[in-house]
């Protein structure tokens, strides 16, 4: 199996019309959460489809989608400082 290329899979998501965010918890795991744009509505089954495929029960890929995710996002919390 190929390698898992996060920034691809993260790419094609927004393609279709699905944004991923991802928050760390106080024990130092991560959310991602799956927000749906209008266009995800058209895109559905082909969203339901990429995220099984790269995703599904694959925790160690969630973790590095999240890792990923929380690097690419700016720190809100140390500017509230």
């Amino acid at each position: 199996m190929s390698e898992f290329d996060v920034d691809a899979f993260i790419t094609e998501l927004e393609r279709l019309g699905l944004t991923l965010t991802a928050i760390r918890l106080p024990d130092g795991s991560y959310r991602v959460n799956r927000w749906r744009m209008l266009e995800a509505a058209e895109h559905t089954q082909q969203i339901e489809k990429l995220w099984a495929t790269h995703i599904g029960d694959n925790k160690s890929r969630m973790m590095l989608l999240a890792s990923h995710l929380a690097r690419r996002l700016p720190n809100q919390s140390s500017s509230d400082k």
